[in-house]
């Protein structure tokens, strides 16, 4: 059983939202399914005692007139650890920000509409949070698409990689084994519920599919419009006349206000971390229900890994995978091994659903399990593995 903790360090000048901060990083954790006792948090009156280098450390710098805690930035930066510059946009970046961090790019907290931001840029600091930041947009075209290429165009400006089908998908790329492997590796879906949303074919099977994997959808419900009930991990967000440009909403070219579009940045921000704790959950459930069945003993970590004795007597590490394994997960789980400091670990495996994801992606997969030391499992594979490991 592992006993690490994750250490937050706080450091500068702690601005009025700091408290709401910390409220809401404890509630991000539980909704992953941690307990808090996780996390520690520190700040410069007891970073020389109780600061440890070797778990997963963030540090967060809040900017103000005088410069503090410089020669603990210079410890947290010589340890190669994660440090966010934390600025109110009323003032200038490069006078409430040390030199010494003039080169990392900061985050703006002038309201509570940026905590979220930054809560979830501390959970991916502590790979608590896939770095990747995936959505995608479910759309009528003849009813929604100005409103969906503006959400394109500010989500994108949030930090987010989002796919729209008229931006997103390569000349010549088979369209349709595309959108579902982009939807198989998506965060949040947002849905732009507008009158005839489920007349098309492709956008039933897209909101089918983002249900059926656990995937959270933000619902934007058009005016005059109802909910759909069929969504398990849904935020319905109920659009009024007034927050579209000049009340117009019901054409194909209806823009949302900028105050509108803020709030939905906000509620993909919230619906995140719970969606993605979501599918990981049924992963691991799936994992240990075929353990049993074969009358193996698992053991689930605190920090959301399965643990199994092989055959041989060994610790086998079992990670469970959101979307398509890519280069970075492979990379995360060797860091992984390293915090959990076991030196009888046989091999670690990444535990991810295949469904959807398309053909050349499985093959280089597959590639890549015959040169690194850690290997991907498919879910449907899991009892076949259970049988040779």
């Amino acid at each position: 059983m592992i006993n690490s903790t994750y250490q937050l360090i706080v450091l500068g000048n702690t601005n009025r939202f700091h408290t709401l901060v910390v409220k809401t990083l404890y509630n991000r954790i539980e909704e992953l399914g941690l307990d808090k006792s996780v996390l520690d948090i520190i700040e410069s009156s007891n970073f020389n005692i109780d600061y440890r280098p070797n778990t997963p450390v963030v540090g967060l710098y809040y900017g103000g007139d005088e410069k503090k805690d410089i020669e603990i930035l210079e410890i947290l930066k010589n340890d190669a650890n994660i440090i966010l510059p934390v600025f109110n946009s009323k003032n200038n970046f490069l006078e409430e920000i040390p030199e010494i961090l003039h080169p990392i790019n900061g985050i703006k907290v002038d309201s509570e509409i940026d905590i979220d931001a930054l809560v979830n840029n501390i959970l991916e600091g502590f790979s608590l949070l896939r770095l990747s930041r995936r959505l995608f947009i479910s759309y009528k075209r003849n009813e929604s698409r100005s409103a969906a290429i503006q959400l394109f165009e500010r989500l994108e400006l949030a930090g987010f990689d989002v796919f729209l089908d008229t931006h997103s998908i390569k000349k010549g790329d088979i369209f349709q084994d595309e959108l579902w492997h982009r939807l198989v590796d998506t965060d949040v879906v947002v849905l732009l519920n507008t009158p005839e949303f489920l007349s098309s074919q492709w956008t039933t099977e897209e909101l089918a599919k983002a249900n059926s994997m656990s995937i959270g959808i933000l619902q934007l419900i058009w005016p005059e419009n109802s909910p759909e009930r069929t969504a398990e991990l849904s935020i319905p967000l109920q659009l009024k006349e007034s927050d579209f440009v000049n009340n117009a909403f019901d054409k194909e070219n209806g823009r949302l206000t900028d105050s509108s579009l803020e709030l939905i940045v906000r509620n993909v921000e919230s619906l995140r971390a719970r969606s993605l704790a979501a599918r990981q959950d049924n992963i691991i459930t799936e994992f240990i229900k075929f353990s049993t069945m074969n009358n193996r003993t698992t053991n689930l970590q605190r920090e959301k890994f399965v643990t199994i004795m092989s055959k041989k007597g060994k610790e086998i590490v079992v990670i469970p995978t959101i979307g398509v394994p890519h280069a970075f997960s492979y990379h995360q789980s060797e860091d992984l091994i390293k915090l959990i400091r076991s030196h009888g670990v046989e091999k670690i495996w990444l535990l991810y659903d295949h469904i959807n994801i398309r053909e050349k992606w499985l093959k280089h997969l597959a590639w890549l399990d015959g040169y690194l030391p850690v290997n991907s499992l498919k879910v449907t594979e899991i009892e076949e593995w259970l049988k040779k490991n």
